[in-house]
């Protein structure tokens, strides 16, 4: 555990915001410059995500490249979320796979690995490219799998369930600008308001409500803070090594969200749009609210310069603080596609983007789009104050905590067998806001039933494949008030 927390401020070291900055490298040649991608052949490297947050820096990034490499042509594609993950299962089954591409949403990369998406990327960077990162950032189980590295995370993880808020309508609600809502009831009575203040022309709260996976983090991170001990490492409790979402704080994260759908709060267009136009019309000034994560400050930045834009905490039950959001200190991101016919040139591409001596990482973090995972650029470049600001409002209410995968790499095999069960949370909150849910523990219950009916089956399926784990494998004596 030690080590772990040691990681974990090694990390916030590199956000602190006083500190010597450090200097490019000294070698002229920039990754990619030489050996194979400068042969007379042209080449086409296939790149494909969901990051619209920092599309237009990994444009430039690429436009930068390509005149570097001119033999090296891209071929980007950014989708929405879900877009993605169809459409990367598709180019997979057609053997028709990008050469880079990230692991979708919700998917264990173990898993994926076993059906032959990614390749390892040992023999294909360089020898020092891991030692680019802060430390903490390549586990086992998570981004490596049995000793190798097959992914590489994009961010400095931090919590996205953080509350944005429109200063300018809270002065025309009569509310301080300076004093966001800190409980569940100050921010539905906010956000009513609002909405009346609005009459018709700004609302008290938008979200994104065609996106199931925004539902589902802020199901997890709201009542995480009242003690649920729900995570995205496990679909249990981390705390109990059972399904809390029956438990008194799940069911309190559902009421809030239905009783600001029921006070007309939420924007007309919410269940109707999807997280991007969501984030633009609160850029507009249509709503008071809106629960995301970090990347939305950079295109804000860029496209509503005069929005007096707020960063809070999320707001914690009436009840009080019984537990912390889950951080994490590695996760998976992009990877080299098994049948990727130029990997050389990918993983050269792939270390570009991580590259002082290109222009990404250090945009992306003076633009306020993310945190970067490269030692000595946030110490660098991290001059935003609003990115400031959500790192203070992230870290104030979230802790590392206990990732199954990561202490005992064996139920790396439970999680290729459990299947997500349907309606899942997300749905169910989806649901709620909709209108369509109205018996919420009832719903809540089957679902937690669902859930460790599933676990206990993956669990057995797993150990007969030899895995030997058991349910004290998803369960930690850990207190969530602090770092594990």
């Amino acid at each position: 555990m030690k080590k772990i927390l040691s990681i974990l401020l090694v990390a916030m070291m590199i956000v602190t915001l006083a500190g010597c900055g450090s200097k490019n490298s000294e070698n002229n040649e920039k990754p990619g410059d030489k050996d194979s991608t400068n042969t007379d052949k042209k080449i086409t490297l296939k790149v494909m995500d969901w990051s619209d947050s920092s599309k237009a820096q990994k444009e430039a990034f690429f436009e930068e490249y390509k005149k570097n490499n001119p033999n090296i042509n891209i071929e980007y594609t950014c989708l929405t979320m879900d877009q993605y993950k169809n459409t990367i299962l598709s180019a997979i089954n057609s053997g028709d796979a990008p050469d880079l591409f990230p692991l979708p949403g919700g998917m264990d990369l173990g898993s994926v690995v076993k059906e032959g998406w990614f390749q390892p990327l040992e023999g294909l960077v360089s020898d020092n490219f891991k030692d680019t990162f802060v430390d903490g950032v390549f586990k086992e189980g998570v981004n490596v799998i049995d000793g190798k590295v097959y992914s590489i995370p994009e961010v400095l993880q931090l919590p996205n369930s953080i509350i944005f808020y429109n200063k300018d309508l809270f002065k025309e609600a009569g509310l301080d600008p300076e004093q966001p809502p800190k409980t569940f009831s100050e921010l539905r009575e906010y956000a009513k308001k609002i909405t009346e203040a609005g009459n018709g022309e700004f609302y008290g709260i938008i979200e994104g409500g065609q996106q199931v996976n925004r539902w589902k983090t802020a199901a997890h991170d709201f009542s995480a803070l009242g003690g649920s001990g729900m995570s995205e490492f496990s679909p249990v409790s981390l705390l109990t090594g059972e399904s809390s979402y029956a438990d008194k704080a799940m069911v309190e994260t559902f009421e809030l969200f239905k009783g600001m759908a029921e006070d007309g709060s939420y924007h007309p267009s919410t269940m109707s749009i999807r997280a991007p136009e969501a984030r633009a019309l609160f850029g507009a000034g249509e709503a008071g609210f809106i629960i995301q994560g970090v990347w939305c400050i950079g295109v804000w930045n860029a496209n509503n310069p005069d929005l007096d834009l707020g960063i809070a905490s999320q707001v914690i039950s009436d009840n009080g603080r019984q537990g912390s959001v889950a951080m994490a200190t590695a996760n998976a991101w992009m990877g080299i596609s098994a049948t990727s016919e130029h990997p050389e040139e990918a993983a050269k591409l792939l270390e570009a983007l991580y590259s002082k001596d290109y222009n990404y990482q250090k945009d992306c973090v003076s633009d306020g789009v993310f945190f970067s995972l490269v030692k000595g650029v946030n110490d660098e470049y991290l001059t935003n104050p609003l990115l400031k600001d959500y790192y203070e409002a992230a870290t104030s209410t979230a802790t590392v905590a206990p990732n199954p995968k990561t202490e005992n790499p064996a139920t790396s095999q439970f999680f290729l067998q459990y299947n997500d069960v349907s309606p899942a949370v997300g749905d169910l909150l989806q649901g709620t806001v909709a209108g369509a849910i109205s018996d919420i523990e009832g719903s809540l219950k089957v679902l937690a039933e669902k859930v460790n009916k599933e676990f206990d089956r993956a669990l057995k399926a797993a150990n007969e494949k030899g895995a030997n784990i058991t349910k004290d494998d998803f369960k930690f004596d850990w207190d969530p008030m602090t770092n594990y």
